[in-house]
């Protein structure tokens, strides 16, 4: 077997943050000028990112390929993220825990989708043609790549929503800190 990275056409934006269960966003994270048609007071620019681990094998005319691993990772976005100037310390304290919520949310969903997805895209063959081998496996692997990362927006976005909705943005603080400790034992795993 041997093995590649398949670094198909990402478009990572510049300067993400990487979610790991120690990194904790501040304010400073924040960098876009606040939207002062919004009503809201702070936007978290969360998205997802992905790199395949795929092996090959020839088999005869035919070149067996296997996505080994499918390294995801859920992303803040600083140039897309702000938060209004006119916050109190207090409620500033409050709101930014609240967007860290949306930040641990991602990868929560990302650990699900991935346990679902165990087994799941891992095999394809290409006949071997000529030189277009390669492009021809970029063009699978990226279109598993794309189901996936739809299926996590997908789901990130119901996530997202029942969280806000539940919360009301991070107001109501009983079930705040519910979500808080729920993110809290995601952080210890």
């Amino acid at each position: 077997m041997k093995k590649l990275v398949c670094d198909t056409d990402v478009q990572r934006e510049p300067q993400v943050i990487i979610w790991n269960n120690t990194q904790i966003l501040k304010w400073s994270d924040f960098k876009k000028k606040s939207d002062p048609d919004s009503e809201a007071s702070a936007n978290a620019a969360i998205g997802f990112e992905s790199k395949p681990i795929i092996e090959y094998l020839k088999v005869g005319k035919q070149l067996k390929y296997k996505i080994k691993d499918l390294q995801l990772n859920a992303i803040f976005i600083p140039n897309l993220s702000w938060v209004t100037k006119n916050i109190n310390l207090k409620e500033g304290n409050l709101l930014l825990k609240h967007e860290q919520g949306h930040f641990d949310l991602a990868e929560e969903v990302i650990r699900k989708i991935k346990n679902k997805s165990t087994g799941i895209y891992k095999v394809f063959t290409i006949k071997e043609k000529n030189k277009n081998n390669m492009k021809e496996a970029t063009l699978q692997v990226n279109k598993i790549r794309d189901d996936i990362e739809s299926e996590l927006q997908n789901e990130f976005n119901i996530q997202e929503s029942k969280y806000d909705n539940k919360t009301n943005h991070g107001l109501i603080k009983i079930h705040q800190k519910k979500y808080n400790k729920r993110f809290k034992k995601l952080r210890l795993n």
